[in-house]
C-alpha cells in the first residue's frame, strides 16, 4: 500500500494503521488477528519501483530454488532495474491495458503485471478484474504464480465510493498502491 504523507511526521504506529484500514477497504484477504503489511511512499513511482523490486527478489528466489535461470524476469520498470521490458501496447480507439494481450504476454519469468486504476491521460480504470480471471485461469493451467500490482495512486480513493460495484477480492493481488497525490 501506498500511503502518500510528509513522511517525517507520521510515526510507525499511525503509518500502521492507514495501511490497516487501506487494505479493510479493499477487502485484502486478511485473517482475524492478522494485520496488513505495508510502506509509505512519497508517490507511486516510488511505490511501484519498490513493489517492482520486492516482485523481482520473489521470482528470482522461487526459480533458484526450482533450480531453474533467474536473471531474465520481465516487468516494465526494466530499464532501471535489469528486468525485460514487455509492454501492451495502446491502440487509436483504446487507451488503457487490454487484459487478454496483457496475459498473453505473461510467462514464466513475469514476476508481475501492473494495472492502473485511473489513468493520468484520462481516468480510465484498466479492467482489473478481467486481468485477474485471466491471470488466475492462466496460473491454474501453468503452475506460475504471476502476481498483480496495482496503481490505484489516481483512482483508489474515489473507486470504493463512486463505483462501489467495483471487486476487489482478487486471488492474486499482491500490492495496490493507493495514494492521493494526483487526486
Amino acid at each position: 500500500m501506498n500511503i502518500t504523507s510528509r513522511m517525517n511526521e507520521v510515526g510507525p504506529l499511525q503509518l500502521n494503521r492507514c495501511v490497516n484500514i487501506i487494505a479493510h477497504l479493499f477487502n485484502a484477504p486478511l485473517g482475524e488477528s492478522e494485520a496488513a503489511v505495508g510502506v509509505g511512499t512519497v508517490g507511486s513511482s516510488e511505490a511501484i519501483m519498490l513493489a517492482g523490486l520486492a516482485f523481482k527478489r520473489k521470482w528470482q528466489n522461487k526459480m533458484e530454488a526450482q533450480g531453474k535461470p533467474f536473471d531474465k524476469p520481465n516487468i516494465k520498470f526494466a530499464r532501471y532495474f535489469e528486468v525485460e521490458l514487455k509492454e501492451v501496447k495502446l491502440t487509436q480507439d483504446y487507451y488503457v491495458m487490454d487484459p487478454d494481450k496483457a496475459v498473453e504476454m505473461v510467462d514464466e519469468n513475469t514476476i508481475c503485471v501492473a494495472a492502473i486504476l485511473g489513468s493520468a491521460l484520462n481516468g480510465e480504470f484498466e479492467d482489473v478484474k478481467r486481468l485477474n480471471d485471466l491471470l488466475v485461469q492462466k496460473n491454474n493451467e501453468t503452475g506460475w504464480d504471476t502476481p498483480i500490482h496495482v496503481d490505484a495512486a489516481s483512482g483508489g480513493f474515489i473507486a470504493p465510493f463512486l463505483c462501489p460495484e467495483l471487486e476487489w477480492d482478487f486471488h492474486n493481488f499482491e500490492e495496490v498502491c493507493d495514494g492521493q497525490e494526483k487526486d
